[in-house]
């Protein structure tokens, strides 16, 4: 059993979750979630972190062949190859595909797509990664318990603005 902290964590666009504690077995299921703030005493063998806590990135591209419904219903942006300069928000929801789930493939990506991302909050970013492509390929897209999922720290970021910046840095927690 693990357990792991941070000032946020996001369980879905409409769920952040403030000084939440993740508990996750040996197999990666998350077994419990639970708030900080309610415990008379600090969590036992619970490793803190700083920044925001999420479910692992899935790519749309990896796991299923992609249709036109997957992008007329969704902002789609392919930044598995050439990076676009700016993205421009719309009504539909935006949903950025790497190509990988590898972390380090995505951090390396990530140094150059930032600055087109500034119109977008972390959590809309992070939802676009993680929770979107979930819902998309079939998968349990909500950080719940009994979800099976690799846990993801995403650091560097601007917490009082909710924005990402140069320096984000995303690493998978062992």
């Amino acid at each position: 059993m693990k357990r792991i902290a941070s000032q946020l964590t996001f369980c879905s666009p409409l769920e952040i979750l403030c000084r939440t504690v993740v508990e996750q077995d040996e197999y990666k299921v998350v077994t419990r979630l639970f708030s900080l703030d309610e415990n008379n005493v600090e969590s036992s063998q619970t490793l803190f972190f700083d920044g925001i806590i999420s479910a692992e990135i899935i790519s749309v591209k990896e796991n299923m062949i992609l249709s036109e419904k997957i992008i007329s219903d969704y902002k789609y942006i392919d930044v598995s190859g050439e990076l676009p300069t700016v993205i421009i928000p719309s009504e539909k929801s935006l949903l950025l595909d790497f190509g990988t789930n590898s972390v380090e493939k995505i951090n390396y990506k990530f140094k150059s797509l930032a600055p087109a991302l500034t119109s977008f909050s972390a959590f809309d970013i992070i939802a676009a990664c993680t929770y979107f492509p979930a819902l998309v390929v079939g998968k349990t897209a909500s950080l719940s318990r009994n979800r099976n999922t690799r846990l993801l720290l995403w650091e560097g970021l601007d917490l009082v603005n909710k924005r990402i910046t140069d320096y984000i840095r995303i690493r998978e927690i062992d």
